[in-house]
C-alpha cells in the first residue's frame, strides 16, 4: 500500500489491509473491541504528516507503522498484530500531527522510538531460546508520551515442530509440489497456544516473557491466517 490516503490504519504492506478485510467476513461475532479498530477506516492526515510518514517508513524499514485512535491496551494490541516486520510501531493522529508541526518534538519521539528499538534488540539476545515464541514485537506512543510494549507468543505442539523439520526436509530433497503442500497442510493442522504480553518498559517485558506459563493458556485449533511459522529451510 503506496497511497498516502485515508488513514484510520495505516500500515506500509499490504497484510493490514488483507486481515481487516478477512475478518470483517469471517468473524461476525466480533467483539467491541475490534468493532472499533474497524472504525476508524477515516482518520485523515494533513500533507505535512503523510509526509512524516513516508520518512519514517524510509527511514525505518524494519518496522510497520500503524496510525490510529486508540483507547486501550487491547485495542492496541488488536492494531499491533497485524505488523509483519521486526517491529510494530503504534502512533495516534494526534501524536503524528505534533511530530510533524514541531521539529523538537518530533525528535523526542524519535529518539524514544531508537531507544526503545535498542533495548528490545538486547531483550531478544536475552530470551535466548525463547525468543522463537516471539511472533511480533510492538511499541505504542500514544497521545501523552506514554510508551507501552507489547508481545505476540505463540507456541507449537511437537507434532507440529516435526511436521515442519518434515517439511523443510521435503524441500532441500526436491520431493513434488504435491508432497510438499501434504506437509505444509499437516503442520497448520496442529493446535497451537498464543498469548500477548504488555508492559510500561522493556525490563518488564522480558520478565513477562519469560514468566508466561503455558499449561495455564489454552490452545487454539490451528493457527490464523497469516501465521508466521517460517517454513523456509
Amino acid at each position: 500500500m503506496s497511497k498516502v490516503e485515508g488513514y484510520g490504519v495505516y500500515q506500509n504492506n499490504y497484510y493490514g489491509g488483507a486481515v481487516k478485510d478477512s475478518n470483517k467476513t469471517q468473524n461476525s461475532h466480533k467483539t467491541d473491541k475490534t468493532d472499533k479498530t474497524n472504525k476508524n477506516d477515516n482518520v485523515q492526515l494533513s500533507s505535512n504528516a503523510k509526509k512524516l510518514l513516508e520518512e519514517l517508513k524510509k527511514t525505518y524499514s524494519n518496522m510497520d507503522f500503524i496510525i490510529a485512535d486508540y483507547e486501550t491496551d487491547e485495542e492496541a494490541s488488536a492494531y499491533l498484530a497485524r505488523g509483519t516486520k521486526e517491529y510494530s510501531v503504534l502512533l495516534d493522529p494526534e501524536t503524528l500531527e505534533e511530530m510533524a508541526a514541531d521539529e523538537e518534538t518530533k525528535n523526542k519521539y524519535v529518539g524514544i522510538l531508537e531507544d526503545s528499538v535498542s533495548q528490545l534488540n538486547d531483550m531478544k539476545e536475552q530470551l535466548g531460546d525463547k525468543a522463537d515464541e516471539v511472533t511480533n514485537i510492538g511499541i505504542s506512543i500514544g497521545k501523552d508520551g506514554q510508551v507501552s510494549y507489547f508481545a505476540d507468543l505463540e507456541k507449537m505442539g511437537e507434532k507440529q515442530k516435526e511436521w515442519i523439520e518434515k517439511f523443510r526436509e521435503s524441500k532441500k530433497e526436491e520431493k513434488t509440489e504435491q508432497e510438499k503442500k501434504a506437509h505444509e497442510e499437516l503442520a497448520a493442522q496442529e493446535r497451537v497456544k498464543k498469548t500477548t504480553v504488555r508492559a510500561n518498559s522493556v525490563d518488564e517485558l522480558l520478565e513477562k516473557i519469560n514468566a508466561v506459563d503455558w499449561d495455564q493458556i489454552k490452545s487454539e485449533e490451528k493457527p490464523e491466517a497469516g501465521s508466521r511459522f517460517d517454513f523456509s529451510i
